[in-house]
């Protein structure tokens, strides 16, 4: 954590001159007007510089109704003036209006100028490359990805689950685990599950490496990728100290056609082993559970859930539930 040599920002957000706050990292150095956090300022100067050239506040933004916007999850500091602007739905994967950017068939291919995704990927099952050329898919030729997840500059991704298949979540009376019948029909258990708060609590099921990210964004049908690194102490964003977890924008290629999505991830070489010890501070690996335990859990997964269902396809709008209902 790094504090500003400077005593006032203004924020982009609201326009607000703010004082400086001494938790001044990624999900902190909060707006004292409107609570907004250095992500949000980050990427809503992002978008500005995409869309005029110049770093406008979000207040100075040209209203367009035209321009169709698809959000994910975002938050209502930026999201609620979005929508007085532009022609934009905020979708979510546990409340109305529901989308899983993993399973895309009942939306128009080609609709979207602007898809924004902040802390969202890191969160959907894997194979990750779905998300990415679905995101292709609901764009307009030359629609922008206004993108964030948490990431780091190692050489490589850590998957928490990269066989999950089939899955569920049981109560042990001590946490909350994960089981997974892989494809080949084991079952692993798995304990100190990483959830992220905020609305809409999810799982995280990894940790990207920059060079990862890149390759899939590339692969899935999208030119023009910027990492946005650089500090503007102007509007309380102070992040280069930060390695990684940068914004990122990148516009679609209507000239090239995304990889195929398959149910086997492409990238597996891009990740590192499950058992291999990763220092790093955003690293927190989840840990297997044996013995007694496991066989306890898997037993009241077999009895919770007697048709286990592949997931994939429905996993963020159920995990939330069930999630609930365990804690009782």
């Amino acid at each position: 954590m790094v504090r500003p040599d400077y005593d006032q920002f203004t924020c982009n957000l609201c326009g607000n001159a703010s004082g400086v706050s001494h938790d001044f990292h990624r999900e902190g150095g909060a707006c004292s007007h409107c609570g907004s956090n250095m992500r949000y300022r980050a990427l809503m100067r992002a978008l500005s510089q995409h869309l005029y050239d110049k770093p406008l506040p979000l207040s100075a933004f040209i209203p367009d109704k035209n321009f169709k916007v698809m959000g994910l999850s975002d938050a209502s500091l930026y999201a609620d003036k979005l929508a007085t602007l532009y022609d934009y739905t905020n979708f979510f994967y546990h409340t109305e209006p529901f989308l899983d950017i993993c399973n895309i068939e009942n939306m128009i291919s080609g609709s979207y100028d602007l898809l924004i995704t902040s802390d969202v990927f890191e969160h959907v099952p894997p194979p990750r490359h779905i998300a990415f050329v679905n995101s292709w898919h609901l764009l307009k030729p030359g629609g922008l990805l206004l993108l964030t997840v948490p990431y780091t500059l190692l050489p490589k991704t850590v998957e928490h689950f990269p066989s999950l298949h089939h899955f569920g979540f049981v109560n042990d009376g001590t946490d909350i685990l994960l089981v997974n019948r892989r494809e080949d029909q084991t079952i692993e258990v798995f304990d100190k599950l990483i959830w992220h708060g905020g609305e809409g609590s999810t799982l995280e099921m990894r940790v990207y490496s920059e060079t990862d990210l890149i390759q899939i964004i590339s692969a899935a049908g999208f030119k023009e990728i910027k990492i946005w690194n650089e500090d503007f102490p102007e509007n309380g964003i102070l992040q280069s100290h930060q390695g990684g977890s940068f914004v990122i924008t990148a516009t679609k290629d209507d000239n090239s056609a995304p990889i195929e999505i398959t149910h086997n991830d492409p990238y597996r070489e891009n990740i590192y082993p499950e058992d291999m010890c990763i220092n790093h501070f955003l690293v927190h690996r989840p840990t297997r559970v044996s013995g007694t335990r496991a066989e306890r859990a898997i037993e009241l997964w077999n009895t919770n859930t007697p048709q286990h269902k592949t997931a994939l396809p429905v996993f963020t709008r159920i995990w939330l539930y069930i999630r609930r209902k365990l804690n009782g």
